[in-house]
């Protein structure tokens, strides 16, 4: 038995793995920064970066899962594991930002009301500074994969990387401010927590929309159905393309239509003819696309009167 089922899901599983080392330094990096640097901010950020290695793990199965070969039990195969996981990953980020919004909106009204907050210390800033550039560098090695795999989850994985980012942007100027400019500044932390996790909830809503709408058997956007149209007319012979159906099934595509033909062909010719565009469909949406054609024939006697024709 291989080790990986494909090439594709080897790249995932390597970049899923860096990303995860990644998170593992940040999230001690940061842990030990938090506790000698006496910064609540920097802390929070370590929580953050142990849920980017817990939604790493939950790449790994649901990718495994996802990407196993049509079966008995289920023809189009597995490729809405990896859209459920990419709600599921969307939905981590959802919590995340929310918890960022609520502590940094708590922490600044007490800071108006009076609190003192603590100055924190040098390596809690070098801490921040380290996880912004490692979190953009996986946020760009993940999404690089990503869309040479064209793997949904993986995208969600490279956002997750990204949100950290964001939020240590928001620890790092908040860290620096507290340290130059004084006891009265050091409300901008919070502040600034606060503007990273709208950040964060936009990007969160947008993963789960698209997850969802796949997992409710949206259709392709409207100008992609119009290239799959396209494509099947290009074929010489071939006309009246209707009852186009598109969707998408995790990283692949689903298409169905019906197409009309002289209804002088042979079956073998009309079969020939469903096979080009198949072919075609393929050669443009992937190796894994689902193509369903429907042949009609089109009668020599009712050519000027589409009405007539089959449907």
């Amino acid at each position: 038995m291989k080790k990986y089922e494909t090439t594709e899901e080897r790249k995932i599983y390597l970049v899923t793995l860096q990303g995860a080392l990644v998170n593992i330094v940040l999230s001690l990096l940061k842990l030990i920064a938090g506790i000698v640097g006496h910064s609540a901010a920097i802390m929070a950020d370590a929580v953050h970066s142990l849920s980017d290695l817990m939604t790493d793990f939950i790449v790994l199965i649901m990718v495994k899962i996802g990407r196993r070969p049509k079966d008995s039990g289920h023809d189009y195969g597995h490729g809405k594991f990896e859209t459920l996981a990419t709600a599921i990953l969307g939905i981590l980020l959802l919590i995340i930002g929310f918890v960022i919004a609520y502590r940094g909106m708590r922490l600044t009204v007490l800071a108006f009301r009076g609190l003192e907050l603590e100055r924190p210390g040098y390596i809690a800033l070098i801490a921040a500074l380290m996880s912004i550039l490692l979190k953009e560098w996986a946020y760009r090695f993940t999404l690089k994969t990503a869309r040479k795999t064209h793997s949904p989850i993986l995208v969600a994985n490279a956002w997750h990387h990204r949100s950290d980012s964001f939020s240590s942007i928001g620890t790092f100027i908040g860290i620096l401010f507290a340290i130059v400019l004084g006891e009265k500044w050091r409300v901008l932390d919070p502040i600034t927590a606060v503007i990273v996790s709208i950040f964060i909830l936009r990007i969160a809503c947008r993963l789960i929309f698209n997850a969802i709408s796949e997992l409710l058997e949206a259709s392709l956007p409207s100008e992609v159905e119009d290239e799959i149209m396209a494509i099947a007319e290009s074929e010489e012979g071939v006309s009246g393309i209707h009852h186009l159906m598109t969707r998408r099934i995790g990283k692949d595509t689903a298409i169905e239509m019906h197409i009309r033909v002289p209804g002088n062909l042979t079956v073998e010719q009309a079969h020939d003819h469903a096979t080009n565009i198949e072919k075609k469909l393929k050669e443009r949406f992937g190796e894994g696309t689902h193509v369903g054609i429907h042949v009609e024939p089109l009668k020599p006697a009712a050519d000027a009167d589409p009405s007539t024709q089959p449907s």
